[in-house]
Protein backbone atom coordinates (compact mmCIF):
# COMPACT_ATOMS: atom_id res chain seq x y z
CA UNK A 1 0.00 0.00 0.00
CA UNK A 2 1.42 3.42 -0.84
CA UNK A 3 1.96 5.70 2.06
CA UNK A 4 1.14 9.31 1.43
CA UNK A 5 1.89 11.94 3.73
CA UNK A 6 0.52 15.50 3.39
CA UNK A 7 2.38 18.61 4.30
CA UNK A 8 3.03 22.01 4.24
CA UNK A 9 5.43 23.14 1.30
CA UNK A 10 8.58 26.20 2.23
CA UNK A 11 6.13 28.04 0.25
CA UNK A 12 3.06 27.88 2.41
CA UNK A 13 4.79 28.20 5.78
CA UNK A 14 6.00 31.59 4.13
CA UNK A 15 2.90 33.09 3.35
CA UNK A 16 1.48 32.32 6.68
CA UNK A 17 3.96 33.45 8.46
CA UNK A 18 4.05 36.36 6.80
CA UNK A 19 -0.25 36.82 6.98
CA UNK A 20 0.66 36.35 10.57
CA UNK A 21 3.26 38.96 11.07
CA UNK A 22 1.09 41.98 9.36
CA UNK A 23 -1.74 41.03 11.39
CA UNK A 24 0.35 41.42 14.37
CA UNK A 25 1.98 44.40 13.26
CA UNK A 26 -1.37 46.09 12.79
CA UNK A 27 -3.59 44.71 15.52
CA UNK A 28 -0.54 44.78 18.30
CA UNK A 29 0.16 49.05 18.92
CA UNK A 30 -3.90 48.85 19.16
CA UNK A 31 -3.73 45.98 21.87
CA UNK A 32 -1.20 47.69 23.44
CA UNK A 33 -2.72 51.13 23.41
CA UNK A 34 -5.84 49.45 25.55
CA UNK A 35 -4.10 47.75 27.79
CA UNK A 36 -1.69 51.05 28.65
CA UNK A 37 -5.41 52.96 29.10
CA UNK A 38 -6.47 50.14 31.37
CA UNK A 39 -3.36 50.74 33.32
CA UNK A 40 -3.37 54.60 33.84
CA UNK A 41 -6.76 54.20 35.00
CA UNK A 42 -6.41 51.49 38.08
CA UNK A 43 -3.83 53.86 38.73
CA UNK A 44 -5.27 56.42 38.54
CA UNK A 45 -8.16 55.43 40.96
CA UNK A 46 -5.77 53.99 43.14
CA UNK A 47 -4.28 56.88 43.65
CA UNK A 48 -7.68 58.97 44.59
CA UNK A 49 -8.27 55.45 46.65
CA UNK A 50 -5.56 56.33 49.02
CA UNK A 51 -6.15 60.00 49.38
CA UNK A 52 -9.36 59.16 49.96
CA UNK A 53 -8.36 57.06 53.30
CA UNK A 54 -6.51 59.64 54.73
CA UNK A 55 -8.99 62.11 54.53
CA UNK A 56 -11.54 59.44 56.33
CA UNK A 57 -8.60 58.91 58.37
CA UNK A 58 -8.45 62.56 59.55
CA UNK A 59 -12.21 63.20 60.01
CA UNK A 60 -12.28 60.09 62.29
CA UNK A 61 -9.75 61.82 64.39
CA UNK A 62 -11.64 65.15 63.80
CA UNK A 63 -8.72 66.96 61.70
CA UNK A 64 -10.73 67.41 58.98
CA UNK A 65 -11.70 70.95 59.80
CA UNK A 66 -11.05 74.35 57.51
CA UNK A 67 -7.78 74.80 57.24
CA UNK A 68 -6.24 78.34 56.02
CA UNK A 69 -4.15 77.48 53.32
CA UNK A 70 -3.29 74.19 51.21
CA UNK A 71 0.19 74.13 53.36
CA UNK A 72 -1.42 74.19 56.43
CA UNK A 73 -3.78 71.16 55.41
CA UNK A 74 -0.75 68.89 53.98
CA UNK A 75 0.47 69.59 57.56
CA UNK A 76 -2.20 67.21 58.94
CA UNK A 77 -2.89 65.27 56.07
CA UNK A 78 0.84 63.80 55.87
CA UNK A 79 0.06 62.49 59.46
CA UNK A 80 -2.31 59.72 57.50
CA UNK A 81 -0.51 59.35 53.76
CA UNK A 82 2.87 58.26 53.52
CA UNK A 83 4.17 61.46 51.89
CA UNK A 84 8.62 60.87 50.45
CA UNK A 85 8.38 64.46 49.76
CA UNK A 86 6.64 67.77 49.56
CA UNK A 87 7.54 70.60 47.23
CA UNK A 88 5.50 74.47 48.07
CA UNK A 89 5.45 76.75 45.58
CA UNK A 90 8.70 78.20 44.55
CA UNK A 91 9.90 74.35 43.96
CA UNK A 92 6.85 72.62 42.58
CA UNK A 93 8.74 71.35 39.93
CA UNK A 94 11.11 69.18 42.49
CA UNK A 95 7.84 67.12 43.12
CA UNK A 96 7.03 66.52 38.83
CA UNK A 97 8.78 64.01 37.31
CA UNK A 98 9.13 66.43 34.23
CA UNK A 99 9.89 69.82 33.22
CA UNK A 100 7.07 70.03 30.99
CA UNK A 101 3.68 68.57 30.18
CA UNK A 102 1.49 69.28 27.37
CA UNK A 103 -2.22 70.87 28.23
CA UNK A 104 -5.23 70.04 27.15
CA UNK A 105 -4.60 72.07 24.03
CA UNK A 106 -1.67 70.68 23.35
CA UNK A 107 0.45 73.29 24.00
CA UNK A 108 3.64 73.52 26.32
CA UNK A 109 3.38 73.95 30.20
CA UNK A 110 5.81 74.68 32.44
CA UNK A 111 5.22 72.95 35.88
CA UNK A 112 7.42 75.42 37.69
CA UNK A 113 5.01 77.35 37.15
CA UNK A 114 1.65 75.72 38.43
CA UNK A 115 2.01 77.93 41.88
CA UNK A 116 -1.84 78.50 42.64
CA UNK A 117 -5.10 76.99 42.49
CA UNK A 118 -5.68 79.50 39.23
CA UNK A 119 -2.59 77.49 37.29
CA UNK A 120 -5.05 74.66 37.82
CA UNK A 121 -7.86 75.70 36.53
CA UNK A 122 -9.85 76.70 39.89
CA UNK A 123 -11.74 78.59 41.13
CA UNK A 124 -9.21 79.39 44.70
CA UNK A 125 -5.81 81.24 44.67
CA UNK A 126 -4.82 79.45 47.56
CA UNK A 127 -0.83 78.08 46.49
CA UNK A 128 -0.55 74.66 45.20
CA UNK A 129 1.66 71.86 46.80
CA UNK A 130 3.54 69.34 45.19
CA UNK A 131 3.82 65.84 46.55
CA UNK A 132 6.08 62.39 45.85
CA UNK A 133 3.69 60.08 47.49
CA UNK A 134 5.87 57.05 49.22
CA UNK A 135 4.69 54.67 46.20
CA UNK A 136 6.56 57.25 43.91
CA UNK A 137 2.95 59.16 42.34
CA UNK A 138 3.44 62.32 41.49
CA UNK A 139 0.68 64.96 42.43
CA UNK A 140 0.25 68.45 42.47
CA UNK A 141 -2.88 69.58 44.69
CA UNK A 142 -4.52 72.46 45.95
CA UNK A 143 -6.63 73.07 48.93
CA UNK A 144 -9.91 75.31 49.17
CA UNK A 145 -9.45 77.35 52.18
CA UNK A 146 -13.26 78.46 51.78
CA UNK A 147 -14.38 74.74 52.66
CA UNK A 148 -15.89 74.34 55.75
CA UNK A 149 -14.80 70.91 56.34
CA UNK A 150 -16.39 67.80 57.68
CA UNK A 151 -17.09 66.82 60.95
CA UNK A 152 -17.48 62.99 62.74
CA UNK A 153 -21.04 63.18 62.66
CA UNK A 154 -21.26 64.02 59.48
CA UNK A 155 -22.82 62.06 56.40
CA UNK A 156 -20.24 60.27 53.85
CA UNK A 157 -21.54 60.03 50.51
CA UNK A 158 -19.28 57.68 48.30
CA UNK A 159 -18.61 58.88 44.67
CA UNK A 160 -18.04 56.99 41.72
CA UNK A 161 -16.31 57.80 38.42
CA UNK A 162 -16.20 56.40 34.88
CA UNK A 163 -12.80 55.99 33.60
CA UNK A 164 -11.82 54.69 30.29
CA UNK A 165 -10.30 50.42 30.12
CA UNK A 166 -9.63 50.21 26.54
CA UNK A 167 -11.40 49.13 23.54
CA UNK A 168 -13.90 52.14 23.68
CA UNK A 169 -15.08 50.75 26.99
CA UNK A 170 -15.25 52.80 30.60
CA UNK A 171 -15.75 51.18 33.91
CA UNK A 172 -17.14 53.10 36.95
CA UNK A 173 -14.09 52.99 39.85
CA UNK A 174 -14.98 53.01 43.31
CA UNK A 175 -13.52 56.64 43.06
CA UNK A 176 -13.89 58.59 46.31
CA UNK A 177 -16.18 59.71 49.02
CA UNK A 178 -17.55 63.52 49.58
CA UNK A 179 -14.23 64.11 52.04
CA UNK A 180 -12.36 65.33 49.76
CA UNK A 181 -14.58 67.87 48.81
CA UNK A 182 -11.80 70.85 49.17
CA UNK A 183 -9.25 69.36 47.52
CA UNK A 184 -7.96 68.66 43.80
CA UNK A 185 -5.03 67.40 42.28
CA UNK A 186 -3.60 66.47 38.69
CA UNK A 187 -1.39 63.61 38.92
CA UNK A 188 1.22 61.95 36.30
CA UNK A 189 0.23 58.22 36.39
CA UNK A 190 2.89 56.60 34.69
CA UNK A 191 6.18 58.48 36.17
CA UNK A 192 7.02 60.41 33.70
CA UNK A 193 6.59 58.08 30.60
CA UNK A 194 5.18 59.45 27.26
CA UNK A 195 2.95 61.06 25.90
CA UNK A 196 3.24 63.40 29.14
CA UNK A 197 -0.31 65.29 28.31
CA UNK A 198 -3.27 65.79 29.66
CA UNK A 199 -6.91 64.99 28.85
CA UNK A 200 -7.14 65.68 25.15
CA UNK A 201 -9.82 68.92 24.30
CA UNK A 202 -10.14 68.00 20.56
CA UNK A 203 -10.39 63.96 21.15
CA UNK A 204 -12.07 64.11 24.56
CA UNK A 205 -9.06 61.24 24.94
CA UNK A 206 -7.56 60.55 28.53
CA UNK A 207 -3.97 60.54 28.39
CA UNK A 208 -1.41 59.68 31.66
CA UNK A 209 -1.62 63.09 32.79
CA UNK A 210 -4.78 62.92 34.97
CA UNK A 211 -7.70 64.98 36.84
CA UNK A 212 -8.75 63.84 39.90
CA UNK A 213 -11.79 66.17 39.60
CA UNK A 214 -11.47 68.93 37.16
CA UNK A 215 -7.97 70.47 37.82
CA UNK A 216 -5.78 71.07 34.68
CA UNK A 217 -2.81 73.25 33.78
CA UNK A 218 -3.22 76.49 32.81
CA UNK A 219 -1.29 79.82 32.94
CA UNK A 220 -4.74 81.05 35.00
CA UNK A 221 -6.63 84.01 33.87
CA UNK A 222 -9.55 83.40 35.89
CA UNK A 223 -11.75 85.79 34.30
CA UNK A 224 -11.35 86.61 30.62
CA UNK A 225 -8.37 87.54 28.03
CA UNK A 226 -8.51 90.28 25.76
CA UNK A 227 -6.52 92.95 24.03
CA UNK A 228 -5.89 94.79 27.26
CA UNK A 229 -4.97 91.36 29.31
CA UNK A 230 -6.39 89.03 31.67
CA UNK A 231 -9.32 90.96 33.80
CA UNK A 232 -12.08 89.67 35.71
CA UNK A 233 -15.28 92.12 36.39
CA UNK A 234 -16.71 91.67 40.10
CA UNK A 235 -19.08 94.50 39.74
CA UNK A 236 -20.42 95.48 43.65
CA UNK A 237 -20.18 91.59 45.25
CA UNK A 238 -17.53 93.32 47.54
CA UNK A 239 -17.30 94.26 50.77
CA UNK A 240 -16.01 97.26 52.62
CA UNK A 241 -12.58 97.38 54.86
CA UNK A 242 -13.35 98.56 58.42
CA UNK A 243 -9.93 101.00 58.44
CA UNK A 244 -10.45 102.50 62.34
CA UNK A 245 -10.04 97.83 62.77
CA UNK A 246 -6.14 97.48 62.82
CA UNK A 247 -6.60 93.42 63.54
CA UNK A 248 -8.58 93.26 60.13
CA UNK A 249 -6.36 91.89 57.12
CA UNK A 250 -8.14 94.11 54.75
CA UNK A 251 -6.78 96.68 57.28
CA UNK A 252 -2.91 96.93 54.90
CA UNK A 253 -5.08 98.06 52.16
CA UNK A 254 -6.36 101.20 53.62
CA UNK A 255 -4.86 104.54 53.40
CA UNK A 256 -5.04 107.30 55.79
CA UNK A 257 -8.43 108.41 55.91
CA UNK A 258 -10.57 110.71 58.32
CA UNK A 259 -12.30 109.24 61.37
CA UNK A 260 -15.56 109.59 59.78
CA UNK A 261 -14.82 107.41 57.10
CA UNK A 262 -14.41 103.92 58.55
CA UNK A 263 -15.73 101.97 56.24
CA UNK A 264 -13.63 101.89 53.23
CA UNK A 265 -15.02 100.51 49.77
CA UNK A 266 -11.38 101.36 47.89
CA UNK A 267 -9.97 99.62 50.33
CA UNK A 268 -12.02 96.61 49.68
CA UNK A 269 -12.09 96.95 46.12
CA UNK A 270 -8.27 96.03 46.74
CA UNK A 271 -8.54 93.75 49.24
CA UNK A 272 -10.71 91.33 47.00
CA UNK A 273 -8.34 91.55 44.04
CA UNK A 274 -5.61 91.08 46.17
CA UNK A 275 -7.62 87.90 47.52
CA UNK A 276 -7.39 86.37 43.68
CA UNK A 277 -3.62 87.15 43.11
CA UNK A 278 -4.69 90.42 41.17
CA UNK A 279 -5.27 93.87 41.59
CA UNK A 280 -7.28 97.03 40.63
CA UNK A 281 -6.22 98.61 37.45
CA UNK A 282 -4.43 102.45 37.55
CA UNK A 283 -5.64 104.89 35.49
CA UNK A 284 -4.09 104.45 32.66
CA UNK A 285 -4.55 100.48 32.69
CA UNK A 286 -8.26 101.20 33.23
CA UNK A 287 -8.57 103.52 30.22
CA UNK A 288 -7.26 100.77 27.92
CA UNK A 289 -9.66 98.41 29.17
CA UNK A 290 -12.44 100.75 28.47
CA UNK A 291 -11.37 101.23 24.81
CA UNK A 292 -11.19 97.48 24.25
CA UNK A 293 -14.58 96.92 26.20
CA UNK A 294 -16.04 95.46 23.02
CA UNK A 295 -13.80 92.43 23.50
CA UNK A 296 -14.85 90.88 26.89
CA UNK A 297 -18.31 89.62 27.13
CA UNK A 298 -18.42 90.72 30.97
CA UNK A 299 -18.18 94.35 30.03
CA UNK A 300 -20.79 94.60 27.15
CA UNK A 301 -23.64 95.80 29.18
CA UNK A 302 -21.27 97.88 31.85
CA UNK A 303 -21.44 102.00 31.68
CA UNK A 304 -20.81 102.74 35.11
CA UNK A 305 -17.53 104.00 36.65
CA UNK A 306 -14.95 101.83 38.33
CA UNK A 307 -12.30 102.36 41.05
CA UNK A 308 -8.76 102.55 40.31
CA UNK A 309 -5.11 102.29 42.59
CA UNK A 310 -4.63 106.07 41.99
CA UNK A 311 -6.01 108.14 44.81
CA UNK A 312 -7.31 111.87 43.80
CA UNK A 313 -4.03 113.78 45.13
CA UNK A 314 -1.69 112.47 48.07
CA UNK A 315 -3.16 115.59 50.12
CA UNK A 316 -6.49 113.82 49.90
CA UNK A 317 -6.97 111.16 51.03
CA UNK A 318 -10.44 110.64 51.36
CA UNK A 319 -10.92 110.00 47.87
CA UNK A 320 -10.33 108.13 44.57
CA UNK A 321 -9.62 108.26 41.10
CA UNK A 322 -12.38 106.32 38.95
CA UNK A 323 -12.59 105.73 35.35
CA UNK A 324 -16.67 105.72 33.54
CA UNK A 325 -16.67 102.47 31.14
CA UNK A 326 -18.98 104.13 28.69
CA UNK A 327 -16.37 107.05 27.82
CA UNK A 328 -13.38 106.49 29.60
CA UNK A 329 -13.58 109.78 31.33
CA UNK A 330 -11.69 110.28 35.07
CA UNK A 331 -14.30 110.76 37.62
CA UNK A 332 -12.66 110.85 41.68
CA UNK A 333 -15.25 110.02 44.51
CA UNK A 334 -14.93 109.75 48.58
CA UNK A 335 -13.68 105.89 49.44
CA UNK A 336 -16.68 104.81 51.14
CA UNK A 337 -19.04 104.94 47.99
CA UNK A 338 -19.64 101.41 46.29
CA UNK A 339 -18.28 101.69 42.59
CA UNK A 340 -18.04 98.21 40.57
CA UNK A 341 -14.81 96.84 40.70
CA UNK A 342 -12.05 94.79 37.80
CA UNK A 343 -9.33 93.09 38.82
CA UNK A 344 -6.73 92.80 36.56
CA UNK A 345 -3.87 90.24 36.70
CA UNK A 346 -0.67 91.25 38.73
Amino acid sequence: MMNNKIAFTLAEVLITLGIIGVVAAVTLPTLTTNITERKNSERHANIAFKITQAMEMMRSHGELVKYDSTEDFITHLQKYLKIAKICYKDNIAECWPTSTVLDRNGEEFEISKAKTGKNLNLGTTSNNVGLILADGASLILNYDPSSEGLDIGDEVRAEKRELPVGFGKTKDFPYTTSVTGAIDFVTDVNGGGKPNREKDNTTNKENDIRSFNGASFTLGCPGEDGPAGCLLYLGTSYSPVNCTDTSSEGYAYCEPTPSNRSLDYWAGAKYECAKRGMRIPNVDKLQSIQTNKSHYLSLNNVNDWSWTSDEYSSDSKCCANGVRLSNGANVYCEKDVQAPIICVSN
